[in-house]
């Protein structure tokens, strides 16, 4: 939340406005952050695809040791 003092609407249409206004740029940084997680998202599946092509046993080796651990913490409860 802002600090600023912003002077309150003096009618509807002005407080329609500035709602207009904050939904559009709320909508903004949304779509904003949108875009940098797909960027993330893209640049980390990229990168796990590239290293299992290019370490095939060690990938089967790592996957292998998630799927134990997964198998331990599971058959405790």
């Amino acid at each position: 939340m802002s600090t600023r003092h912003e002077p309150l609407p003096s009618s509807v249409d002005d407080l329609k406005t500035q709602a207009s206004e904050t939904v559009r740029k709320v909508s903004d940084q949304i779509n904003e952050q949108a875009n940098v997680l797909r960027d993330t998202v893209a640049s980390a599946r990229y990168n796990t695809q590239d290293f299992i092509e290019n370490n095939p046993w060690q990938s089967v080796a790592i996957a292998a040791g998630i799927g134990f651990l997964v198998g331990i913490i599971v058959s405790r409860r």
